[in-house]
């Protein structure tokens, strides 16, 4: 008996005479041609032999008749490796395989001085089309230099024409401030974020930072709240640090509500709340950003948050991709997606 691993390869001819169908038949069936040409029985027919023969088809020889691999390549600056690279990965991976694509993912790790060379790499495989993603919402001057369509993800450059997927950080940020006034707050900070005055967007660090900030004060200034901002980091001593400013204050002047860039400096507020032994959110609300897997949920109380449609951005990324590969225009080319506020058990109304 000949081992599975020196089994030949099982051909359309095969399952079209285990089928007693034609190879044009099969054809139709497999390449989802089959509507209009093929009676159903005879689909049924195809599939069930197809099925049994464990079929798999040559990708190569289909690439050199469509001249296309029915490939995506993804590089990410380290989206890949954060805590909010799976969310995007799976949703990818399962749009392109409902496409019939595969998906071809290189992590540069932090060493974006690589990009080209991951492109280069990718577009010697002749993928259909490239997305480049990057771990926080960047403004690029310039997008990555392609041979082949490109689609920008969690990123956009400053001219309007290139594909891009990107979250509204500014409708996230309003949200949370309409929720927390709608409780009744009217003294609130947010923390964190590399928000610096004086400097330039492109200096300030993670673009997301300050565009979250100007649309968090604009929605306290129209909702009658006073806001102010402290802090400067994305990490937990940084919302530890940046709470216990704010919070370490006489009553008259302290924020009942907090809102931090991230969740991560939520769970310092949180942290720093315990300390000085306010509890939340009796004493104090916290509203965080991400809705970040394994932590906002996971935190005491649950933390209400901003979640970042990272699925979404994945989803919305590779249909981009296909179409920029098939040689269409999407309108529009840049798609920006809301946010969604996730009430949980961190704000409540004001004592």
């Amino acid at each position: 008996m000949t081992g599975s691993k020196g089994r030949a390869r099982v051909r359309a001819a095969d399952v079209a005479a285990a089928a007693g169908v034609s190879t044009t038949a099969v054809s139709f069936v497999l390449n989802g041609r089959d509507a209009g040409n093929i009676s159903s029985a005879t689909r049924d027919r195809v599939l069930k032999a197809a099925e049994e023969l464990d079929y798999r088809p040559n990708y190569v020889a289909r690439s050199l008749r469509r001249n296309s691999t029915s490939s995506i390549g993804l590089v990410t600056d380290a989206f890949a490796s954060s805590p909010f690279g799976g969310r995007l990965l799976a949703a990818a991976t399962e749009t392109a395989d409902a496409a019939d694509h595969v998906l071809l993912m290189m992590d540069l790790g932090h060493r974006t001085e690589r990009a080209a060379e991951a492109i280069a790499a990718l577009e010697s495989r002749r993928v259909d089309a490239i997305i480049y993603a990057t771990m926080g919402f960047t403004r690029l001057d310039e997008p990555p230099a392609s041979r082949v369509p490109l689609v920008l993800a969690n990123c956009v450059t400053r001219g309007p024409d290139r594909p891009s997927v990107s979250p509204d950080d500014a409708g996230g940020a309003a949200a949370a401030l309409r929720h927390l006034a709608d409780l009744g707050h009217r003294r609130v900070a947010m923390l964190g974020g590399h928000h610096s005055p004086e400097l330039s967007e492109a200096d300030s660090g993670n673009v997301s930072g300050p565009i979250r900030w100007r649309a968090f004060r604009a929605a306290a200034a129209e909702a009658g709240v006073e806001a102010r901002h402290a802090g400067r980091g994305w990490s937990i001593h940084d919302g530890h640090a940046a709470a216990m400013r704010v919070l370490d204050v006489p009553p008259s002047r302290r924020p009942t509500a907090l809102f931090a860039v991230c969740d991560r400096v939520a769970a310092g507020a949180l942290l720093a709340a315990a300390r000085l032994g306010a509890s939340v959110p009796e004493d104090l609300s916290i509203i965080g950003f991400d809705d970040q897997e394994a932590l906002a949920e996971s935190l005491v109380p649950p933390l209400t948050t901003v979640a970042l449609p990272h699925a979404l951005m994945g989803k919305t990324a590779v249909e981009l991709a296909l179409a920029v590969a098939r040689g269409e225009r999407p309108d529009p080319p840049q798609r920006v997606l809301p946010c969604p506020l996730v009430v949980r058990d961190s704000t409540a109304r004001p004592r």
